[in-house]
């Protein structure tokens, strides 16, 4: 039997590329490997102790404390803390559940990284390979997206948008059954559409708006398509995956919905769209031009370099100049599907209006006829469902709205989706699905077309094939990817010591608010009165103003309601110039403890 299974060539070509994606993922991702079970990969300490936290709250949660894990009351004391703040990610959250039980969630986080990178470039590799026939074309379109930038600065950090295989797995289940109408295809398209689904809500977004662009575009001729029973069959099936796979993860945020506004200004969400230019930079994280990419061309603030990481989208030129060869040679007849899926994610992404840079598209015009187009674009928006004005976008002269704007004002729940530049995955995935049906009709056409013998083409498809996957792993190659040691700060472990079960509040609220005191809990044990979540922030500051001006009267009152018996200063989150540490000392209701490791503890006299 399996002498029969070696011997099948489909078997052994997709067997050589998982053993390819195995050892090019160990490659990027050096030295995880060896700090499997200490370390996890990030660009610095931040989301990637948040999920680390979900992970170990969990199990938890369900194993030890036997409550529900959706709400962690030790979090925001005394009100407890919804986890549908942010993403659930119950795909490492609950599926990864077994696995962090056994192993520990540090290994499980680790795992699931590492078979984002395995998975998505195989599940690529097989689309490519169904679609021409050509395994390095496959390759070279599953490095493309394994390796694209947008991927490897979300496996260093925020390990829910890291998970993209099942975007992949979705388009392979649903391109099969376009050729052979079998069942078992949707279900694998349902199965990638879940595992999307449960690593974020944006890729769950992503597959709503963009999967019916693909199909709608892949029937034709459409009428013919919908005659046929088989189209209805499948369709009803996909949905009842989606909806069986939606309709739990949906409920924590419509419960929460119901207590917060789950709603993200526009100006914020207009801040985190992507830019024209972002697409076709360098890509930003190589390790000979990157720190140029991103303190030159990116037009980040000096004052937040990280956020350069967010905007890094290019996936290369070797990609870019194979996918135009695709568009435009490639016989496929899933050619015009993934183009149009390319480019509705690449609209998506740009947000609610155009930017070059991170810097709005803004026309010159007089003024009555900019007065008039603010005009047009409130009333607009306040007829729509949304009912949101435009006046957060209003600017000296005419800006260019795009789609997502007026999907945002027909489909009041994307209020709550901040940052529309991760819909460039998707146009990404498109990109190199487009690479690799161009590889396949270059060589056939321009390097080894028939007239030659098949020697001659087959050694000449290998040579192209080993040179271009080469050249597109050396222009994505991102360096090494730092490591972050997972462990308590002095201060936590000095908490840990004090006796009884208290609250601790810290400042400046940039740093209570910052997800890696999730993970800190786990450490001291000890009631927080802060937390973070995608919404909180925005909620928490407005709820509590008082925090904004300790140590006010009013906000020692608002701590001592809250149990609060430490305060704590982080030294290192403080603007230039603060005087807080200052006004902290000279407060009669608190006493200086320790300063440990930059963090100095107060305590609140009752």
């Amino acid at each position: 039997m399996i002498h029969k299974l070696l011997a099948n060539e489909s078997v052994r070509a997709h067997g050589l590329a998982i053993a390819f994606f195995i050892i090019l993922t160990l490659t990027v991702t050096w030295p995880l490997a060896l700090h499997f079970t200490d370390q996890v990969p990030g660009w610095y300490v931040a989301d990637n102790y948040e999920y680390l936290w979900k992970m170990w709250w969990f199990k938890h949660a369900l194993l030890d404390l036997h409550q529900s894990p959706l709400v962690a009351p030790h979090i925001f004391y005394p009100q407890g803390f919804q986890l549908a703040h942010a993403e659930l990610s119950p795909l490492h959250t609950l599926v990864g559940l077994p696995l962090t039980w056994l192993w520990g969630e540090i290994p499980t986080y680790n795992l699931f990284s590492m078979l984002s990178f395995i998975i998505t470039g195989w599940a690529t590799f097989a689309l490519i390979r169904r679609l021409t026939g050509n395994n390095w074309a496959g390759l070279i379109a599953g490095v493309l997206l394994s390796l694209t930038p947008y991927h490897i600065v979300r496996y260093g950090g925020i390990i829910p948008l890291a998970s993209i295989e099942g975007i992949p797995i979705f388009f392979l289940g649903l391109e099969i059954w376009f050729s052979e109408r079998r069942l078992r295809w949707i279900t694998i398209a349902g199965l990638g559409f879940a595992l999307s689904a449960w690593a974020s809500l944006y890729y769950a977004a992503g597959l709503l708006l963009l999967g019916p662009i693909y199909a709608l575009v892949r029937l034709r001729p459409l009428k013919q398509s919908l005659k046929e029973k088989k189209t209805w069959i499948a369709v009803g099936l996909l949905a009842t995956i989606i909806l069986v796979a939606l309709g739990p993860l949906a409920l924590p945020y419509i419960q929460l919905g119901r207590q917060v506004d789950l709603l993200i200004q526009l100006d914020e969400v207009d801040f985190w769209s992507a830019s024209l230019s972002d697409y076709v930079i360098p890509p930003g994280l190589h390790p000979l031009w990157g720190n140029w990419v991103r303190d030159k061309l990116l037009s980040i603030p000096v004052e937040y370099p990280q956020i350069a990481l967010e905007f890094i989208l290019g996936a290369g030129w070797i990609g870019l100049l194979f996918a135009l060869y695709g568009w435009r040679q490639s016989p496929s007849p899933a050619r015009q599907a993934i183009f149009w899926l390319l480019l509705s994610a690449f609209l998506l992404s740009l947000g609610p209006r155009l930017h070059l840079g991170r810097h709005a598209v803004v026309i010159p015009a007089p003024q009555a006829i900019v007065d008039g187009f603010h005009r047009l674009m409130n009333t607009l928006g306040e007829s729509l469902p949304s009912g949101e004005s435009y006046q957060l976008l209003e600017a000296d002269g005419l800006t260019i709205p795009l789609p997502a704007l007026l999907l945002r004002w027909l489909l009041p729940t994307l209020q709550g989706m901040r940052a529309w530049n991760r819909f460039a995955v998707f146009a990404i995935m498109g990109l190199s699905l487009l690479a690799g049906l161009g590889f396949a009709s270059w060589v056939t056409q321009e390097l080894a077309p028939p007239s030659y013998t098949q020697e001659i083409r087959h050694r000449r498809k290998q040579i192209a094939g080993i040179i271009v996957v080469a050249l597109v792993i050396f222009e994505l190659w991102p360096g090494r990817i730092p490591l972050q040691n997972v462990q308590p700060r002095p201060v936590d472990e000095w908490l840990a010591m004090q006796a009884d079960q208290f609250t601790i509040m810290e400042l400046p609220l940039t740093s209570a608010l910052s997800a890696p005191q999730m993970l800190y809990t786990r450490y001291h044990g000890k009631r927080i009165a802060f937390a973070y979540g995608t919404y909180f922030p925005y909620w928490y500051r407005q709820e509590f103003p008082e925090l904004l001006d300790c140590p006010d009267l009013a906000c020692l009152d608002l701590l001592q309601s809250w149990d609060v018996r430490y305060l704590l200063l982080n030294r290192q989150a403080l603007p230039e110039g603060s005087q807080l540490e200052e006004a902290l000392d000279q407060t009669a209701e608190l006493s200086r403890e320790v300063v440990l490791d930059g963090i100095v503890v107060y305590q609140l006299r009752k």
